[in-house]
């Protein structure tokens, strides 16, 4: 697995191998191209895959370097569905971990056992990372730009008059 020089692996204690900056990250630039080389279903999808569509999960047989960027409720990247990587939403400092918010792809995290008490730290920390369908709309509206295609829709068709 290959991993871009400006990126680093360390491995932590309470998330095990973990991406780290190397250098400064500007905020908009690209951070990593996001892994995957297949489409799964909801049956078929491995812990690591990224939600899609409701039965439909961007998957790897293999291990990306994407693969080792972990929740943070706070994330410092989100994915580019355009582009497929992930980019910088503000500046990174160098040795700071590199993080994007799992509730912005999932949407239900506990139907296979794979919610978890959030350890970011953050002031506006989520707490136990259960999925998007189980926020509040007040949450889920401040989500909204970071959002995967398949959840904007979601938050869209709750909207009257749409």
């Amino acid at each position: 697995m290959r991993i871009p020089k400006h990126l680093k692996f360390i491995r932590l204690k309470d998330k095990g191998r973990s991406l780290f900056a190397n250098k400064i990250i500007k905020k908009g630039e690209i951070v990593l191209r996001f892994g995957f080389d297949s489409i799964s279903s909801y049956n078929k999808a491995s812990n690591e895959s990224v939600q899609i569509d409701k039965d439909k999960f961007l998957d790897s047989k293999y291990y990306y370097a994407s693969d080792f960027i972990n929740h943070g409720c706070y994330a410092n990247t989100k994915i580019d569905f355009e582009s497929m990587n992930f980019v910088s939403l503000r500046d990174i400092k160098k040795g700071e971990e590199i993080t994007y918010n799992y509730l912005t792809t999932e949407y239900d995290l506990i139907r296979d056992n794979l919610d978890f008490d959030c350890k970011c730290g953050s002031k506006k920390c989520f707490g136990r990372i259960k999925g998007f369908k189980f926020l509040t709309d007040k949450q889920k509206e401040a989500l909204k730009p970071l959002l995967s295609p398949f959840l904007f829709k979601k938050i869209n068709k709750k909207r009257p008059g749409r």
